[in-house]
């Protein structure tokens, strides 16, 4: 669908990017600001900046020329997004904690490699995911074997929610006691390997990240009318409500079996707003741009400043959030923003 605005610039996506993001530092200030307990939401934050990842990748790379440098390219703008403001905050808190750093740990900090470790800025957690999902999405973008890296990363999830006695296969052993025994024995290795509670890169949250791939493709390669709009935002409410209702409305975390549900109710919802606003059923104008440009650096920035603003305004919950939302706008305008086109004006794969 050529003819439509490319969705990452529309006002509801990028409007629904900050709340997201003030959710998650809502989340932060109860102890400096109990009256801010009702907006603590950040695992709603966090699902949804999931699902809208997968959205925008989907839209911003759908008509990428079909060549081998196309995976590099992706990687590098990705890299781009993620790495320079995180290095800029990581830095000072680095430099704060120095001594307290165990063996290794700065190679961990620093490169935001997809496992599971302790993070300095607790918000980093959720970068991990991210390049994760980007490293194989980066592979699904290449010419002949994409479709198939595709085909079985989809498929290494799916196996994860499959019973154990399929998951297993222990009713092979008795087909042909050899060629059975090694079935069994290929999928143990296999189920070992996916069921690790560290790996980032074949979990039940990367349902999340496909449903919002799923919704993109759709958006990008058919033409949905106004209805399918007004029914998938009905449906994608109420699912996503009926998930809220299970995860204390947005305090806590889905379990493993009801994070589908929560993405498709979440996917549903994005994928309703965005025909909406592309159907010019309303405009959320430049500020909703702006403000969506200022969610990744209030996500990092907030909590390295949360602590000192505590120490140094204690009893001024409204100061702190003011001074972190200035932060978090001279970052975006002034630091972030000219660096994101100064490193993507650099044509490194053609």
């Amino acid at each position: 669908m050529t003819d439509q605005p490319s969705p990452p610039r529309l006002g509801a996506l990028e409007l629904g990017r900050f709340i997201a993001a003030v959710f998650v530092v809502a989340t932060h200030l109860p102890a400096l600001a109990p009256a801010l307990h009702v907006l603590a939401l950040g695992p709603l934050a966090v699902q949804y900046f999931f699902v809208l990842s997968g959205f925008v990748m989907v839209t911003a790379h759908h008509g990428d020329p079909k060549t081998w440098a196309r995976p590099l390219n992706f990687w590098w703008r990705r890299a781009c997004r993620i790495y320079p403001l995180y290095w800029l905050i990581l830095l000072p808190v680095l430099f704060a904690g120095w001594r307290t750093l165990p063996p290794g740990a700065l190679w961990h900090l620093v490169s935001l490699n997809p496992a599971t470790y302790p993070d300095i800025i607790p918000a980093a957690w959720t970068l991990r995911y991210e390049l994760a999902f980007y490293l194989i999405f980066g592979l699904c973008l290449a010419p002949v074997i994409g479709r198939y890296v595709l085909g079985f990363w989809v498929f290494s999830v799916l196996w994860l929610y499959l019973p154990p006695a399929i998951r297993w296969c222990t009713w092979l052993r008795g087909w042909h006691w050899m060629k059975g025994g090694l079935v069994v024995k290929y999928l143990a290795t296999l189920n070992v390997y996916l069921l690790q509670s560290s790996n980032h890169f074949v979990s039940p949250w990367e349902c999340l990240f496909f449903a919002g791939l799923a919704a993109g493709w759709l958006f990008v390669t058919l033409r949905p009318p106004l209805w399918a709009g007004m029914a998938a935002l009905l449906l994608g409410a109420a699912l996503c409500l009926h998930s809220l209702a299970l995860s204390k409305w947005g305090t806590d975390y889905p379990n493993e079996l009801q994070i589908p549900l929560a993405a498709l109710g979440y996917a549903l919802l994005l994928y309703g707003l965005v025909v909406l606003e592309a159907r010019q059923l309303f405009r959320c104008g430049r500020w909703a741009l702006r403000l969506g440009a200022m969610s990744y650096p209030l996500y990092i920035v907030h909590m390295p400043l949360i602590l000192p603003l505590g120490w140094m305004l204690p009893g001024h919950p409204a100061i702190t959030l003011g001074v972190i939302t200035l932060a978090a706008f001279a970052l975006t305008f002034y630091v972030d923003r000219p660096l994101q086109r100064l490193l993507r004006g650099l044509r490194l794969f053609g």
